[in-house]
C-alpha cells in the first residue's frame, strides 16, 4: 500500500474509533443546562445580578465558543504508557471536540505532524492558522470554524499568534491572541507576560479581544512546598493591569468544573492520574470590555476512562458586545 492508501486507511479506522466511543464526565451538559434562563434559580442571584443574567442570555443565539487547549507534544511519547501516546490520545482529542463543539478552539504544544493528524479529522469543519512557532516547531495555533468566521487577517507577533475573525452570524470582530510561556524559565515568563501586555493593550482598550494560554504559571502558595514556582499571582498581575481580565472572574454564571487544569491527582504530580489539584491551574483565557462571558469551565472528560492530554481544555461561552 502506498502512503496516501495508509494515511487514509489510517484516517478511517480513527473516525471509525471516536465515533463508536463517549465522553464520560463532560461538563458541557451541565453548562449547557444553565444557560437556559429557567434552569436558574433565580432566588440564589440578587435581582440586579439576576437581570443582567437574563439580559446577555436573551442573545444566547449569538454567543460563541472558544476553547484553549494543551494538547500534549508526542517528542517523548516512549516514556508514557501506551495508552497515553499520540495515536491513542489523537481519537480521543477528536471525540473530545465533538463533544465541546468549539467554534474556536487555541492550541499549545502541538508539532507539524500532529496539527496534520487533526486537521485529517476536523478540517472539513475548521481552518487552521499555525501561528508562531517555536525553535523546535510548536505551533500557538488557532483553529476557527468555517461556517462560522471569515478570517479577515492573521499574524505573528512572538510570542503570540492572533487572527482577526468576523462572525458570519453577527458580522461583528473578534481578535484572538494566543501564547504558550515556558515552563522552566521563569524570567522569560515575566518578560513574555510584559510584551504581550504591550502587544495587546492597543487592541483590548478598543475592540473584542481574547488572549488564551497555558501560562505555566503556579500561584503564589507557600504551604504546597512542591509546587516548581510562585509567580503566578504576579503574572496574572501584569496581564490584568491592562484592559484584559480573566474570564473565571467575569463570568455571569460562574464557573463549571474542576478548579484546576492538569491531570494530577493530588498530592501526586503524575499526569493522567485526575482532575488536579485545586487551584493549580496552568490554562486560561483572559478577555476585554467588549466581551460578556457568559460561562466559563474546564472541561474534565474522559474517553474509555482515559484523558486526551495531560491538561484539561479551558472553555468559555461569550458574547461579542
Amino acid at each position: 500500500m502506498n502512503k496516501i492508501v495508509l494515511k487514509i486507511a489510517f484516517s478511517l479506522l480513527l473516525l471509525t474509533t471516536v465515533f463508536a466511543d463517549g465522553v464520560e464526565n463532560s461538563i458541557i451538559p451541565i453548562m449547557e443546562n444553565f444557560e437556559c434562563i429557567e434552569n436558574l434559580p433565580s432566588a440564589k442571584f440578587t435581582k440586579n445580578q439576576f437581570s443582567e443574567i437574563s439580559n446577555a442570555l436573551e442573545k444566547k443565539d449569538e454567543k460563541i465558543r472558544l476553547v484553549t487547549y494543551n494538547m500534549l507534544f508526542n517528542l517523548y511519547d516512549h516514556d508514557l504508557d501506551e495508552e497515553n501516546r499520540w495515536p491513542n490520545r489523537l481519537p480521543r482529542i477528536v471525540e473530545l471536540i465533538n463533544e465541546m463543539q468549539p467554534d474556536i478552539i487555541s492550541t499549545q504544544e502541538l508539532y507539524p505532524a500532529q496539527v496534520e493528524d487533526i486537521v485529517s479529522l476536523i478540517g472539513n469543519d475548521f481552518s487552521f492558522f499555525p501561528g508562531q512557532k517555536d525553535e523546535d516547531g510548536e505551533s500557538y495555533g488557532i483553529f476557527y470554524r468555517t461556517d462560522r468566521f471569515e478570517l479577515l487577517s492573521s499574524q505573528i507577533n512572538y510570542p503570540l499568534s492572533m487572527v482577526q475573525l468576523k462572525d458570519l452570524k453577527t458580522d461583528k470582530i473578534i481578535h484572538v491572541f494566543n501564547t504558550h510561556m515556558p515552563l522552566s524559565n521563569i524570567e522569560k515568563r515575566e518578560a513574555n507576560a510584559h510584551k504581550i501586555v504591550q502587544i495587546i493593550e492597543p487592541f483590548a482598550k478598543r475592540m473584542a479581544v481574547i488572549f488564551t494560554g497555558d501560562l505555566n504559571t503556579f500561584p503564589g502558595r507557600l504551604d504546597l512546598t512542591g509546587l516548581p514556582f510562585y509567580d503566578g499571582n504576579y503574572i496574572h498581575r501584569i496581564l490584568s493591569k491592562g484592559s484584559l481580565k480573566n474570564s473565571h472572574e467575569l463570568s455571569l454564571l460562574g464557573h463549571f468544573g474542576p478548579i484546576s487544569t492538569f491531570t494530577n491527582n493530588n498530592p501526586s504530580i503524575e499526569p493522567f492520574q485526575g482532575t488536579g489539584t485545586p487551584g493549580i491551574i496552568l490554562d486560561y483565557i483572559y478577555v476585554s470590555k467588549k466581551v460578556t462571558v457568559l460561562t466559563h469551565a474546564v472541561e474534565p472528560g474522559v474517553v474509555d476512562g482515559h484523558f486526551p492530554s495531560d491538561h484539561m481544555p479551558v472553555l468559555i461561552d461569550f458574547l461579542i458586545n
